[in-house]
């Protein structure tokens, strides 16, 4: 598959132009190879996830936080050097999917909400809106009955045939590149045009809200939670509420959005990086916040985008896997730990 291609797979999912202003999405090391085999994806661009890649026989990695934000010349020693190094000495081109992928809604940065049940979703933070798209697709009668095929089996697309040489296809928000896709695999002679549509329209932006389809006691809710991510939370922030009803969250660093968590009736917010300032404010603000670590969230999230990209790129040649990152924090000094429901003493 030729490298152009396979980015122009990733950004149909993470859309550069929606990153944020200050974000560094995108292609973060470009080489001269052109054909890809093997897509190595990975939380952290650390020397150790593209040692293991490259161990692997990735000539593709994706990530998704930056190397840098701040983009310098390698002029030290230190990992940044490093990765940098090994990229480019194993022609490997490195591409990062951060706010870009943040802001879907569609995409594996809900995976929570999928876990708890999660219902009337919503999002915390707006960044800016997608709209449907109309299309009239003109070919050959054969051709078209094969697209008209293969565009029923996606979900939000919606396929009116027009005669014997002509389709009306209308795609649902964030739907739309599946038919650029479909078209593009239908072996050319075929004529498309396409607008945006009024409605319906569907925010994006950071973090997502949502209710519980049965409201749950605090204790059955935290054990819940406690099993999804595998272990306890590094730290709690605010009172435990008696029952459970609205859940919002942000995967990451998301202790900025507590306004706005405020705003939504949300008794429970799930985060990470909240610091000491962030949880007085929860507090005051009558929410708890469940801080679980940046880790935490994002490397299920990768893993999903991994198995999201290998049903789409199998069909095209590319084999992908996912490799495993460790969360550069420790709770405690030793491996015990607490569990969300106990008590401790102030």
């Amino acid at each position: 598959m030729q490298v152009r291609a396979l980015i122009a797979e990733i950004e149909a999912l993470a859309p550069p132009h929606w990153a944020a202003a200050w974000d560094q999405s995108g292609v973060q090391a470009a080489v001269e190879r052109q054909d890809v085999r093997r897509l190595g994806v990975g939380l952290d661009p650390t020397p150790e996830m593209i040692e293991q890649a490259l161990a692997w026989g990735a000539d593709f990695l994706l990530v998704h936080h930056p190397v840098a934000m701040k983009p310098e010349l390698p002029a030290r020693e230190n990992g940044y050097a490093k990765v940098l190094g090994m990229v480019f000495r194993h022609n490997v081109w490195l591409y990062a999917a951060h706010t870009s992928l943040d802001v879907q809604p569609r995409g594996p940065v809900r995976w929570l909400a999928r876990e708890l049940g999660l219902e009337n979703l919503g999002v915390l933070e707006e960044t800016g809106r997608r709209a449907g798209r109309w299309f009239r697709i003109l070919g050959h009668a054969g051709q078209l009955e094969e697209l008209a095929r293969n565009l029923a089996e996606y979900p939000g697309v919606e396929v009116y045939p027009c005669g014997a040489r002509a389709l009306e296809v209308v795609a649902a928000p964030g739907s739309d590149h599946q038919i650029f896709r479909a078209v593009s695999e239908g072996g050319g002679l075929l004529h498309v045009v396409s607008q945006e549509l009024d409605m319906p329209v569907e925010p994006l932006g950071f973090g997502f809200v949502g209710d519980l389809g049965q409201p749950l006691p605090w204790n059955a809710f935290a054990a819940n939670l406690e099993r999804i991510l595998g272990g306890p939370p590094r730290s709690l922030a605010g009172e435990a509420p008696v029952m459970v009803r609205r859940v919002a969250c942000c995967p990451g660093s998301g202790a900025s959005l507590l306004g706005r968590v405020g705003q939504t009736g949300a008794q429970v917010y799930v985060t990470g990086d909240v610091k000491y300032h962030d949880a007085q404010a929860a507090r005051e603000q009558g929410i708890l916040v469940v801080d679980v670590g940046h880790f935490a969230l994002e490397e299920r999230m990768m893993r999903e985008f991994a198995e999201t990209l290998r049903h789409i790129l199998a069909p095209q040649g590319v084999d992908v896997a996912f490799f495993v990152g460790s969360d550069p924090l420790r709770r405690g000094y030793g491996n015990g730990h607490s569990g969300f429901g106990e008590k401790h003493p102030q």
